[in-house]
């Protein structure tokens, strides 16, 4: 039996196509099965682009995580073409129908024809013989209606605002209600795009071992794009494409993966020039990088419950020839020791609300509640660590969360308990601070959302 024939994308030709999906979109539904399933995107993405050649990551990447983003608004317009709904379909037909949707609707340089071959491709191979069969005609129908059609999807009316922003640019109702209540629609609508936006990658730079002069200079040397980040002049911004551990330097030392929010969070500390600190939630490393390439001889207690997580230290310590770490798998709430420290960092867990552009499926993990769960798990573990803080040491409480609850309610509680403990405002400009707090705001600057206090205990 011949191979099948396609048309080859307007030419009015037919071409011979071979029977077997491409390699990248395999993966991608991989990536998208899994993370339906309740992995996280990122630990799917790394395993599905084991092994796949450099020059198709970029396509694996842009199509499971885009199909992850924009997952609401991909079901409200294939439910408009099913006779009873995503509803009612296996998840894994779902998740097929959205990459094709996706690659129809919102990525530029794939064909209609194309988009719609290869999704059906996928269920011939992918799913299971008693589903395969009929699966892979509604998939093929579905797409070729949806290719046809694509200029005349309505999104939902103006009449019900919430709704509309909530599928327009793909985020749950509950947070797009919340984010318009606090910041207006102007902002709101600013910050639903740019979690939208692939995030570019931001370096720190590890001061012993590179200036910015020096790091731009190699960088640009070698073909890559790169400029200092305008809100945080000494990191680096580097351009579409570029992957920071193919890049010369890398090995060396000289630099780290870390969004600028981020490593604002460490710039606004002191650290001590020697002794040891305690770094509370130390994964993935980049504010104790900062913090001990500034101060060498400083040693510090890494605590991370994760043992995988913990491992990143690790690698970070080992490659940065930071000796001062000492990683230990260990709960935070319960501190391997009963030493006080002179600096104990706290980035407690959190909703995530401030870093989604780059946790693409959190949107979808997270629900109404979660923000007033973690908000007391937060005072809890910020009480607990109180102890750990010895008179005249500095208490740093972070977040990636651009909830009030989580950010300034619960150092408000914590201070109405702890007559001991002042605030000290941070030194950050203006574009970065809120009060005496750093408060990083992502509609307004290429920022994550970050929040810190400096929490001084009082001497005696």
């Amino acid at each position: 039996m011949g191979q099948p024939l396609e048309p080859d994308g307007g030419a009015g030709r037919l071409v011979a196509v071979t029977a077997a999906p491409a390699v990248e979109r395999r993966r991608a539904f991989d990536v998208v099965r899994a993370v339906r399933r309740g992995e996280r995107a990122e630990d799917a993405l790394a395993r599905a682009a084991r092994g796949l050649d450099a020059r198709r990551r970029p396509f694996l990447m842009e199509l499971s995580y885009g199909t992850i983003r924009w997952r609401l608004r991909l079901d409200h317009h294939l439910d408009e073409l099913l006779d009873e709904g995503v509803g009612s379909l296996p998840p894994d037909v779902l998740s097929i129908l959205e990459l094709g949707a996706y690659q129809i609707l919102l990525m530029d340089g794939v064909p209609p024809w194309s988009a719609v071959d290869e999704s059906v491709r996928l269920a011939r191979r992918l799913l299971p013989a008693r589903d395969a069969r009929w699966a892979t005609g509604l998939v093929n129908a579905v797409l070729r209606n949806l290719a046809r059609r694509k200029d005349e999807l309505a999104l939902p009316g103006e009449d019900d605002p919430v709704r509309r922003l909530a599928v327009e640019h793909s985020h749950p109702e509950w947070l797009v209600e919340r984010w318009l209540a606090r910041f207006g629609r102007a902002a709101t609508v600013a910050l639903l795009a740019r979690d939208n936006t692939p995030p570019p990658v931001h370096l720190a730079l590890h001061p012993g071992r590179a200036t910015l002069e020096s790091a731009l200079a190699e960088l640009r040397a070698a073909g890559v794009e790169a400029a200092p980040h305008p809100a945080k002049p000494d990191a680096i911004v580097l351009g579409p494409g570029a992957a920071p551990d193919r890049l010369h330097g890398w090995a060396e030392g000289r630099f780290w993966v870390q969004d600028a929010g981020a490593q604002w969070v460490a710039a606004v500390l002191e650290p001590p020039a020697r002794g040891w600190i305690l770094d509370a939630f130390a994964a993935p490393g980049g504010k104790l990088a900062a913090l001990l390439a500034r101060a060498p001889e400083l040693r510090a207690l890494a605590l991370d419950v994760d043992p995988a997580r913990l491992a990143r230290v690790e690698e970070n310590r080992r490659r940065l020839g930071l000796e001062g770490a000492r990683p230990v798998a260990a709960d935070a709430a319960a501190p391997p020791t009963a030493a006080r420290f002179p600096l104990v960092l706290a980035d407690v867990p959190c909703s995530g609300t401030g870093v989604l552009r780059r946790r693409v499926d959190a949107r979808w993990r997270r629900r109404a509640g979660d923000v007033d769960r973690f908000a007391a798990v937060q005072r809890s573990l910020l009480a607990a660590l109180a102890e750990r803080v010895q008179p005249g040491g500095t208490l740093l409480y972070a977040t990636c969360s651009l909830e009030r609850e989580e950010n300034q309610d619960v150092v408000t509680a914590f201070l109405s308990s702890r007559p001991d403990f002042r605030i000290v405002p941070v030194d950050a400009p203006d574009a970065v601070r809120e009060g005496p707090f750093l408060q990083t705001r992502p509609w307004e600057v290429d920022l994550d959302g970050m929040f810190a206090a400096r929490l001084v205990r009082e001497d005696g």
